[in-house]
């Protein structure tokens, strides 16, 4: 068998005569089509007499319905089990800086200048601000006053 290295953008690449690989290859045996998905790679999910009945990609579909259920009903367990409790923003006497915005409808760029400029008082808790709600409508009432 004859090799022939050609110029390629990072290093030569070897070509064979394409006669010289066919004959290697019924020398050896190989086939020259292989199978992409082997039906023992897949998990049954249906009887023998239904699978019987199934081929192609349909049969491939069927067998693959039931983990995909079980992913759906780990996923709809999950969401059902929550590990916080959730109170309205409404009934919270602490308010994180994204719960403020959207409270009271500003930017954060205008409610960290207003903590800033010591406008707004804030306590920094964990990673981030925690505005007490009095604090919050006592600021919006000054900032109501100022504009009229």
């Amino acid at each position: 068998m004859q090799v022939r290295y050609e110029g390629a953008k990072t290093r030569p690449i070897a070509t064979y005569d394409p006669d010289d690989l066919d004959k290697l290859k019924t020398e050896l045996q190989i086939p020259t089509i292989k199978p992409t998905v082997s039906d023992a790679a897949l998990t049954p999910t249906v009887t023998d007499t239904e699978r019987g009945e199934m081929s192609g990609i349909v049969g491939v579909l069927m067998r693959l319905t039931n983990p995909i259920e079980r992913l759906i009903d780990a996923l709809d367990r999950r969401a059902t089990l929550e590990s916080k409790p959730h109170v309205p923003i409404a009934d919270k006497l602490l308010l994180t800086m994204p719960e403020v915005q959207a409270l009271t409808g500003l930017s954060r760029e205008i409610l960290t200048k207003a903590i800033d400029a010591g406008n707004l008082p804030t306590r920094i808790m964990g990673k981030g601000y925690r505005f007490k709600r009095k604090d919050i409508e006592e600021y919006i009432d000054k900032l109501w006053q100022n504009d009229e």
